[in-house]
């Protein structure tokens, strides 16, 4: 047999495997571009092989939206139009800069950046006087820095997942007027480098709210020089050095956020700054004195360097949205597995379970808007009234728009109502447990409405996007 023919006979044997091989390479590392062309913009109806060209293009104009199909696209990319730049599916619509190119970079105002993974570049996305503009639903992993802001107002980075940078998840620099919401930032500084999660550094009037900013290896959220920001209802978990950290930063708002287990929960030496809006302050992983009056919050403020938060949390802060858009916040040392609000008959429903096997009682204050519910007359049922609620007051705190209330209980997998008065016959009357250990008469719920949700009523759900 002559070695043409061997040779043949080889390659006809190895060919089914060679094409299972490539095919398994292409469905697992896609590395191309689409074949044609696949960025479109969505205005001209014309069709580029890169998005650079799409944007450079003259029939482009400002307010266009480029619209670019899934696949790996090996380019740096200049934004210097009013455009919106738009991926198919952010997990599948990926720039990646070879690790030694910028991702996006937007030079011009009004821009919107969506829908895109930025991958293995020097910065993910950079905007420099950039005003007005938009970064959401994006990711950014794997760079030395995924998102740097530079001399811009009025921008607003939300929903997007930074993770696993060399250096820092997002920061703003010399800016003002800007929002930082439900990002997750995690992961973010490799040694030897001091990475941080999210940073705000020589800048005012920003609004840094819903994250999850936790692993990072600095800060979780740190501000530097930096004045009149809100930061409110983060969670901020297991960064190696701080959860939040205030430095140089006056006349600054830091509450309803839920700091665990960071190696310094947080740092301020300011007076300046508060912890606490007066009525709720942060949940603290750490904190160890007690709430002896039962409202939920610590009789003793925590300190926070040289600074204080007078209204401590006993309990971790969670806020819930609704059917008809009002939210509901709660504060509860219980694990909350879920929260509806039932709109047909202004009920609403939590099931709650204990923390571990060794918790004995549980509690929760909430928070209801009177648009709502008629907070003026309602009561609390648990497991339809077979377990007592303890300590209870409705009349906690109100400030005209909203009504806290208060109760405990002992622990175990509850089902808790809170309802109308209205709706409970006098017929029914259960015993409770007071304050002072008696028995008061608390009416039972009658079942004229059910109890099952419907297509009419939505659950809520936190406010968050993962």
């Amino acid at each position: 047999m002559s070695r043409k023919l061997v040779l043949i006979l080889v390659l006809l044997i190895l060919l089914p495997f060679l094409v299972y091989v490539t095919l398994l390479y292409v469905r697992f590392n896609s590395t191309e571009v689409p074949s044609g062309d696949p960025v479109r913009n969505i205005n001209t109806r014309l069709n580029y092989t890169t998005i650079q060209a799409a944007i450079d293009a003259n029939e482009t104009l400002d307010g266009h939206t480029i619209f670019v199909e899934e696949g790996v696209y090996y380019e740096r990319v200049i934004v210097k139009k009013a455009v919106s730049l738009i991926g198919e599916n952010r997990s599948t619509t990926i720039i990646d800069g070879k690790g030694r190119d910028m991702g996006v970079t937007v030079t011009d105002k009004r821009i919107t950046i969506k829908e895109l993974t930025v991958r293995n570049c020097t910065t993910g996305i950079y905007l420099k006087n950039s005003n007005n503009s938009l970064v959401i639903e994006n990711i950014a992993i794997f760079n030395d820095n995924a998102i740097l802001v530079y001399d811009s107002v009025n921008c607003t980075f939300r929903q997007n997942i930074l993770g696993n940078n060399t250096e820092r998840g997002i920061l703003v620099t010399n800016s003002r007027n800007f929002t930082v919401s439900n990002n997750r930032v995690y992961g973010n500084g490799i040694s030897p480098y001091a990475g941080y999660g999210l940073n705000v550094n020589f800048s005012a009037n920003g609004l840094i709210k819903q994250n999850y900013a936790y692993e990072n290896d600095y800060d979780g959220i740190g501000l530097f020089d930096s004045s009149n920001c809100t930061v409110v209802e983060n969670n901020v978990e297991n960064n190696r050095l701080n959860g939040i950290l205030l430095s140089t930063s006056p006349n600054n708002l830091v509450y309803h956020n839920n700091l665990i287990n960071n190696t310094i929960q947080a740092a301020d030496f300011d007076p300046t700054n508060r912890w606490d809006d007066g009525v709720e302050g942060n949940y603290w992983s750490n904190y160890g004195w007690f709430d002896l009056n039962h409202d939920g919050i610590g009789d003793t403020a925590q300190a926070v360097g040289g600074n204080q938060d007078n209204k401590p949390l006993m309990g971790q802060f969670h806020s819930f949205n609704t059917s008809m858009g009002f939210y509901v916040n709660v504060i509860s040392n219980s694990t909350i597995e879920d929260f509806v609000f039932f709109e047909s008959n202004s009920t609403l429903r939590i099931h709650v379970s204990n923390l571990s096997a060794a918790q004995l009682f549980g509690f929760c204050r909430i928070c209801i808007p009177k648009a709502l519910m008629d907070v003026i007359n309602i009561s609390v049922l648990i497991n339809d009234g077979q377990t007592p609620v303890l300590y209870y007051n409705y009349t906690l705190y109100d400030n005209g728009t909203h009504r806290w209330i208060y109760f405990s209980y002992q622990h175990s997998i509850l089902k808790i109502k809170i309802i109308l008065v209205s709706i409970i016959p006098y017929s029914a009357i259960i015993h409770d447990c007071n304050t002072n250990g008696s028995d008061s008469l608390q009416k039972k719920e009658v079942h004229t409405h059910t109890s099952r949700k419907t297509s009419l009523e939505p659950e809520a759900h936190f406010s968050s996007i993962f």
